[in-house]
């Protein structure tokens, strides 16, 4: 082709016309820069379709990893629900008479308002994207800003969740080891003890005492703070499963 070009630039220059060469070589111009945009506009077409399709994968992955960690966050909110309702049930023993307290079992309700456990969460999806740099190739600024709002909202789960096990290790539970039985209190743990202590069980008197309800209030405080946080994250992994399959529809 580019000999085919060169000869026809020859023969007219040959004969001298250089008016009709001129129109020529500009046509010629004209011809390379078309095929050159047509060849950019293509490979760019080729880069939007790459593209298009890390991104289908990153929101099926981003997609399922919610899914399983909304399920997760579920379990998390109804576990801890039971726990603080445990907890506000022992509130309104305080100041009773032991023969009422006699009637419920306070050990196995005080290691139920124990039993805390803090949600652990799949995160590798989203870590993947920022590592990788690929963020930018998620179309949804929406969902964007959902996964920045996500690892945020993650760090106060951990700081609620940090503040109510610190409570519970450094106040509530030295003051059950000087006022209570664990073994008593363990025995409905995983300890799962066979029989009880051959001490006297002092739990009826601890409802007596100011100290162990303003201990009992600390610790609602802690859990009800917890699920607040467990709250948002469920509220945000509903919107990023939401968001990722509506932009993974979209057809581009």
């Amino acid at each position: 082709m580019i000999s085919f070009f060169r000869k026809i630039r020859q023969k007219l220059l040959q004969e001298n016309r250089v008016t009709r060469y001129l129109i020529y070589a500009i046509g010629e111009i004209v011809l390379v820069t078309i095929g050159i945009l047509i060849a950019l506009q293509i490979n760019t077409w080729n880069e939007q379709r790459k593209d298009s399709n890390k991104e289908k994968l990153i929101l099926q992955s981003l997609h399922s990893e919610f899914v399983v960690n909304k399920e997760k966050i579920q379990a998390s909110i109804q576990q801890h629900e039971a726990i603080l309702g445990c907890t506000k049930d022992l509130m309104k023993l305080f100041k009773l008479p032991d023969s009422t307290l006699k009637t419920y079992n306070l050990d196995s309700l005080i290691e139920r308002s124990l039993d805390i456990r803090d949600l652990s969460t799949s995160q590798s999806a989203i870590e993947d994207l920022i590592s990788s740099g690929n963020l930018n190739l998620i179309s949804s600024e929406n969902l964007r800003k959902l996964i920045f709002q996500w690892n945020g909202e993650i760090m106060e789960k951990n700081e609620s969740f940090e503040t109510l096990d610190e409570t519970a290790q450094t106040l509530l539970l030295p003051y059950l080891i000087k006022n209570a039985s664990l073994k008593n209190i363990d025995q409905y743990g995983s300890l799962n003890w066979k029989e009880k202590s051959r001490f006297d069980s002092p739990t009826p008197k601890m409802f007596q005492e100011l100290e162990f309800e303003n201990q009992l209030d600390s610790h609602a405080w802690g859990i009800a703070n917890y699920l607040n946080a467990l709250y948002v994250l469920r509220e945000i992994s509903e919107k990023i499963i939401s968001e990722s399959e509506s932009t993974r529809n979209v057809d581009r």
